[in-house]
This record gives structure tokens, C-alpha cells and sequence, in this order.
């Protein structure tokens, strides 16, 4: 897995698989929290913390995603 920033509007980042699906994306563009502008470098520590540095808003954000929940399928 890994994700991908845009650097340009509507400003997103993507978590993708390896194989190139598309699991999830984050934010907008912006200047609030979880709104980017120019993600410009992300780390990634674990599968579950990102920090996307920002050319546009001069800043560093940490995200902290979180897992589903997972339910059983069976309906009562």
C-alpha cells in the first residue's frame, strides 16, 4: 500500500494497493485541518499515520487514520 498526494486542486490524498485500486482518499483543498494545498512530501511511519508536508500552506500535517470497524455479514 501507499499513498499519493495532489499537488495541484481539488488537493486529495489517495491510499492505494499495489495494484493500483484505490482504497481511500482524504481531504480537499484548503487551508483547514485535513484541507491541503500543494502536498508536496508524505511519510508514512505505519499503515495507519501519515505526514503530508505542504508547499502552498507552509505547514506539516499528521493524520491518524482509522480502522473500519469490522461486522459480521450475518443479519438478524
Amino acid at each position: 500500500m501507499l499513498f499519493l498526494g495532489e499537488s495541484t486542486f481539488p488537493g486529495r490524498i489517495f491510499k492505494v494497493s499495489l495494484d493500483g485500486m484505490v482504497l481511500g482518499v482524504i481531504g480537499r483543498s484548503g487551508r483547514q485541518l485535513k484541507q491541503f494545498s500543494g502536498a508536496h512530501a508524505l511519510a508514512c511511519p505505519s499503515e495507519n499515520e501519515v505526514y503530508v508536508a505542504e508547499s502552498s500552506n507552509w505547514r506539516v500535517q499528521k493524520l491518524i487514520l482509522r480502522t473500519p470497524i469490522q461486522t459480521s455479514g450475518a443479519a438478524r
